[in-house]
């Protein structure tokens, strides 16, 4: 009976290890606040001019990068999410000569994992719950043990 305490002890040390191991560690990043990619149809008469309308979105509050691609005709904008998709497209609208559109990219096909991303995030809290546990359990099974054998001493 005595095994069976050390081998709680054991498994609430190895989750716990395994919690600190998957435990992400605080990043300065994650005091930044979210962004967002949206990219725009832009049907420039130029380079010239698909490079300005970048650079002057460049200067707008909330857009953190843009670039034009000339092959491609996108004017992609990172930007924060408190400034929408529809805000910034009627923006580049009053400087652009034609009407610009949002560019929907189709969903990619292929393989996709199984396990939802929801379940990697609960991880590190299954093995902190489970090294908790265990380790209470251990210390509640010793001490009940230490109980029965100091009635085992006393009795003649």
């Amino acid at each position: 009976m005595r095994k069976l305490p050390f081998f709680l002890v054991l498994t609430s040390l190895l989750c716990l290890t395994g919690w600190l191991q998957v435990a992400i560690p605080y990043s300065p990043s994650q005091d930044l606040p979210l962004i967002s990619l949206t990219a725009f149809e832009v049907h420039a008469p130029d380079v010239s001019a698909g490079q300005a309308l970048a650079q002057a979105a460049r200067g707008w509050q909330g857009v953190t990068a843009a670039t034009y691609n000339v092959s491609s005709g996108l004017l992609v904008l990172s930007h924060t999410l408190d400034q929408s998709a529809a805000n910034l497209q009627s923006r580049i609208d009053i400087l652009s000569p034609q009407p610009v559109s949002i560019k929907v990219f189709p969903e990619p096909a292929g393989a996709k994992c199984p396990v939802p991303a929801s379940a990697f995030m609960l991880l590190p809290a299954i093995l902190l719950g489970l090294s908790v546990a265990t380790l209470l359990l251990g210390i509640l099974l010793f001490m009940s043990n230490e109980k029965r054998w100091s009635m085992i001493q006393l009795q003649p």
